[in-house]
């Protein structure tokens, strides 16, 4: 801990006070760090080794080995046998430096889709509400995420609380209302107002904007068994024409949307990281706090996509794009389009440092949600 708190500090001074050099200084910390690593996992391994074979002497201990070794006349090397010894060391150390060089440049990154959490950027509306929607379509987001909830009359209404008394004021549940009484209600947040909206009206609105959208489709005890059909049979084409997306937290809703609607994406939202599962999902929405590097190299492995929420906070928003997500889920669009494009710009060789050999060591980090 204190050896890589030693080269992030010296690294963050290179990047600040040595802009000229800080490339080259970040390689060499990067090639410290990765031998200093290997170093210690090979005399992690001789220790596990020698504790073993003393516990069970079946070869004599490793002290006696090493000093029997030293008894031992050094075998004569040919010049040819230095010079490709030494060869091969000036390739292996080229090549980890040249992939030290892509690493710190951001070439292995891909930029994430940029979505618009409820489809506000900051509070400049109502979360789920057509004005927001056509505020935050103005910034260009790859996506707006929202929140779509069945109706009494088994319909849809773009809402993300199954009960109305935060935004509307009204101590009712989502399904215990029509559309007709639910779109005649204003909601309130931030010091906005605005009318719920269908999700026909919405979706309407999204590709008047050309914007394309990342339906999350909320669910309740009182949904009628053929919700998931019903959305498929009414929205089906029209998600597929504008390359909409979907995701949610139930599973038995993503597994029956790929069973019945197989070209529809459908992501599946997971709030912690404990074990890789294997789903027919077309990739995975992972809370922040718990995604690491391991979880998304195992999801592109199996062709998966990962996008991160709920992003809000600068440093996690850098963590992630080193994460290599997909995409990223947010409140701050503005915020998260600025830490892109810096990245893009200037990017921290420190941090790219510090990400890197916590990943050698076996950890993360802590993000906050």
């Amino acid at each position: 801990m204190g050896f890589r708190l030693i080269l992030f500090a010296s690294q963050r001074y290179y990047d600040q006070h040595l802009p000229h050099q800080a490339l080259f200084l970040a390689i060499l910390n990067l090639f410290i760090s990765e031998i200093v690593s290997q170093i210690l996992l090979a005399l992690t391994v001789v220790l596990v080794l020698q504790i073993v074979l003393n516990q069970y002497g079946e070869v004599p201990a490793m002290a006696t080995v090493v000093r029997q070794s030293k008894v031992k006349k050094r075998t004569n090397l040919t010049i040819l046998r230095q010079i490709g010894t030494i060869g091969l060391i000036v390739i292996v150390a080229g090549g980890v430096a040249l992939y030290n060089y892509v690493y710190l440049e951001g070439m292995l990154d891909d930029q994430p889709a940029l979505i618009s959490h409820r489809g506000v950027d900051d509070g400049n509306g109502v979360q789920n509400t057509i004005p927001a929607l056509e505020k935050t379509a103005q910034e260009e987001p790859d996506y707006v995420e929202m929140d779509v909830h069945e109706t009494k009359d088994q319909q849809f209404v773009v809402m993300h609380d199954d009960n109305l008394k935060h935004l509307a004021g009204v101590d009712r549940g989502v399904h215990d209302m029509t559309l007709a009484e639910l779109t005649a209600l204003t909601v309130r947040e931030n010091g906005h107002s605005a009318k719920v909206a269908s999700f026909d009206q919405y979706l309407a609105a999204a590709e008047k904007h050309h914007q394309k959208l990342l339906v999350e489709i909320k669910t309740t005890n009182e949904d009628s068994p053929q919700m998931v059909q019903h959305f498929i049979d009414k929205y089906e084409k029209r998600l597929l024409k504008n390359h909409n997306r979907i995701h949610s937290l139930s599973y038995p809703i993503v597994a029956e949307i790929k069973q019945k609607a197989p070209q529809l994406f459908v992501s599946f939202i997971l709030p912690y990281n404990i074990t890789f599962p294997q789903t027919p999902a077309n990739g995975y929405t992972m809370e922040a706090t718990t995604l690491d590097s391991d979880f998304v190299g195992q999801a592109h492995g199996k062709g998966q996509t990962v996008y991160a929420w709920t992003v809000n906070d600068e440093d996690v928003m850098q963590r992630m794009l080193f994460t290599s997500v997909d995409g990223i889920i947010t409140d701050q669009l503005s915020t998260l389009k600025e830490v892109v494009k810096e990245n893009n710009d200037h990017p921290s060789y420190a941090t790219r440092l510090s990400i890197y050999s916590s990943q050698l060591a076996g950890f993360n980090g802590d993000v906050e949600n």
